[in-house]
């Protein structure tokens, strides 16, 4: 395996999350993320160079380009549906909490989206986050305390 070959299995999840986050549906996510790695391989002589913090901050830049020029060519809408040809989940009850989620996350703005996805879905810390939003640490923690309470009154009606 080369080295764009590990640089790309390591930030290909990273990258579509951010991509979803941003609004676009999963086919749209997917192109997004292909576009994103097609400019990396590019420039990987100077990502190459780059520490793994300033790698991810300008992953999530060209992404979030990406995502706004797609954005201002047609607007993108939260895909709570699915996809379709996925296998069915095991449980009426598991859909419904993940439809709902979906949709509590969809309610949440786009950069408190993108907090959320980072933090909840590829396990950064805020320090992680900060570094590549660029924000500080203190923010991060103070946004992501604001997001988890405009999510727990969403989802009030799921609490045992």
């Amino acid at each position: 395996m080369n080295a764009f070959d590990d640089f790309y299995r390591g930030h290909i999840r990273l990258v579509y999350a951010m991509a979803l986050a941003r609004g676009a549906g999963p086919s749209l996510a997917e192109d997004l993320a292909q576009e994103t790695f097609l400019r990396a391989w590019r420039h990987f002589g100077l990502l190459a160079g780059m520490d793994p913090p300033a790698q991810r901050a300008w992953l999530i830049r060209v992404v979030r380009n990406l995502a706004h020029d797609a954005w201002r060519r047609e607007p993108m809408t939260v895909d709570t549906e699915g996809e379709p040809d996925r296998p069915a989940l095991e449980s009426g009850e598991r859909a419904a909490l993940r439809l709902d989620v979906a949709r509590a996350l969809a309610c949440l703005e786009e950069p408190d989206r993108e907090l959320v996805v980072l933090r909840y879905f590829l396990e950064l810390n805020s320090r992680e986050i900060g570094e590549i939003l660029g924000m500080p640490e203190g923010t991060v923690r103070r946004r992501l305390v604001d997001c988890r309470r405009q999510l727990r009154e969403r989802l009030l009606p799921w609490r045992p």
